[in-house]
């Protein structure tokens, strides 16, 4: 049995190692796996502190990040002097990419919504676009700026109910000036320039406290020909 233990460790970490294959797009051709985290383990968290680009993995930024029931948890920053309304959880990659293929897995929970995001790679790194989900609807945004020089411009929205007790799945595809993002059966497409611009972080966010995330991958790509 005891000789049996080290063969089966190294069984599991090969599976949790295996990659995920890229999905099928529409705008994409995924190249380069970036990162892939099914987010069962806390080692799945970079430590907190200033990131080094050429450790790519998951990094919980502003607000509390756990691992529960197999999934990444999300509880957003409290009030404070700083940031006096408190502000969403953000857990990001630092990376640097042009177009890319992002795929996950998400469950609203009690939160209020949750976001897709990339920022570019300026210093400090400026919003440039999300897919926002909440209970009711699911949104583009264009954005810019940081902090309170924050700007956000929706570009396209549906109105539809999102189950928060559900794993749902996310695809997203951005290409050039496309943003493309599928959420279950729904597909939205925004378009805008500031799409275009290398992104320096991806990730994702979330308010209030409770939503999760699981089996998130990223890949660099180039528009399909």
């Amino acid at each position: 049995m005891k000789r049996l233990l080290p063969l089966l460790a190294l069984t599991l970490a090969c599976a949790h190692a295996e990659p995920p294959q890229a999905p099928k797009t529409r705008i994409a051709e995924p190249g380069e796996l970036i990162t892939a985290e099914k987010f069962d383990r806390p080692e799945a968290f970079l430590p907190k502190g200033k990131p080094d680009p050429a450790v790519k993995g998951w990094r919980g930024g502003i607000g509390e990040w756990s691992i529960v029931d197999g999934a990444a948890y999300a509880i957003q920053e409290g009030p404070s002097e700083k940031r006096p309304n408190g502000h969403e959880a953000v857990c990001e990659v630092v990376t640097d990419l042009g177009d890319l293929v992002f795929t996950g897995e998400f469950k609203l929970g009690p939160s209020p919504r949750v976001g897709f995001v990339c920022r570019d790679t300026n210093n400090p790194n400026n919003h440039l676009g999300r897919v926002v989900i909440t209970p009711a609807a699911i949104w583009i945004q264009k954005m810019s700026g940081i902090a309170k020089e924050t700007r956000r411009e929706e570009l396209t929205k549906i109105e539809v109910a999102t189950d928060p007790s559900t794993w749902h799945r996310i695809e997203i595809e951005v290409v050039g000036d496309r943003w493309l993002a599928r959420i279950d059966d729904h597909v939205l497409e925004g378009r805008h320039e500031r799409f275009k611009d290398r992104k320096g972080r991806v990730g994702m966010v979330a308010g209030g406290e409770g939503a999760q995330f699981r089996n998130l991958a990223i890949w660099s790509a180039k528009p399909k020909a």
